[in-house]
């Protein structure tokens, strides 16, 4: 049986199948063995469909990311925006896997829920320019921490507003944490206190709506677009601006239909 010279039609089955189904899926289909079916796949230039260079496992692509072995935090976060997941057979294995250039269209699609701080450029060969500024951004923002508050920086929340004499940006700028992340403390702690307000009545000049559009476009959050634009937007005021532009909601995301998970 394993003498018999391959097909044209094996070939192409073969190919079209390599990483799809299982390797012993594939033997059984064309009555050959695994072992025939793993050296032809090798002549032919196959190569296990894991380091193709066109499509890698979710493990994959968080470690690129820098999330280290965030697999379930990338499924949970991202599957219910539509990434474009789909299973794939090794020998003995089943793995969720993407296609590199369906990842990119789907990430400049969600530029509000990925973030490229950590993302080292070309780790996952040629980019599209936009993920530079992206990185770009993100990088920016870095200087905001996203690690649980402490003792000491809920007393110093508590005390600033106590002293009804700092802004949400005075703040945000003493505690290194975003508008959105105050707010929620504060909620969290049960404070009744709240920032200086800051004047939301002044009218948006055509000059800032068209910077804001500029750095929203490339990724930028409310915070570093609100320092761009100087000391008259706060970070909270910009994210209203953005959420009556309707380019996002009201949790901080993209807004958009939310399709079903992977």
């Amino acid at each position: 049986m394993e003498n018999r010279k391959w097909t044209q039609e094996e070939c192409d089955y073969l190919q079209d199948k390599w990483g799809m189904i299982s390797i012993p899926s594939i033997a059984a289909n064309l009555g050959r063995t695994v072992q025939a079916v793993k050296v032809k796949a090798y002549k032919i230039g196959l190569r296990r469909h894991l380091h193709s260079g066109i499509e890698i496992t979710i493990n994959e692509l968080a470690k690129a990311l820098g999330k280290g072995s965030s697999y379930s935090w990338i499924l949970d976060r991202w599957c219910r925006y539509g990434l474009p997941v789909k299973m794939k057979k090794s020998i003995n294995k089943e793995y969720k896997v993407i296609d590199i250039d369906k990842f990119w269209k789907w990430a400049e699609k969600n530029k509000d829920i990925v973030d490229f701080s950590k993302f080292e450029k070309d780790m996952l060969g040629a980019e599209p320019k936009w993920a530079d500024e992206k990185r770009e951004a993100d990088m920016a923002a870095v200087k905001y921490k996203k690690t649980p508050w402490t003792r000491e920086e809920d007393n110093t929340l508590i005390n600033m507003l106590n002293s009804y004499r700092y802004s949400y940006r005075d703040i945000s700028d003493r505690l290194r944490r975003t508008g959105g992340a105050i707010k929620r403390r504060m909620c969290d702690l049960g404070l009744k206190q709240r920032p200086l307000k800051a004047d939301n009545h002044i009218p948006w000049t055509n000059e800032e709506i068209k910077i804001l559009l500029n750095l929203r476009s490339k990724g930028y959050s409310p915070e570093i677009i609100a320092q761009r634009l100087g000391e008259k937007r706060s970070a909270l005021a910009v994210r209203g601006k953005i959420e009556r532009m309707e380019l996002v909601s009201s949790n901080g995301e993209a807004r958009r239909d939310v399709p079903g998970g992977c």
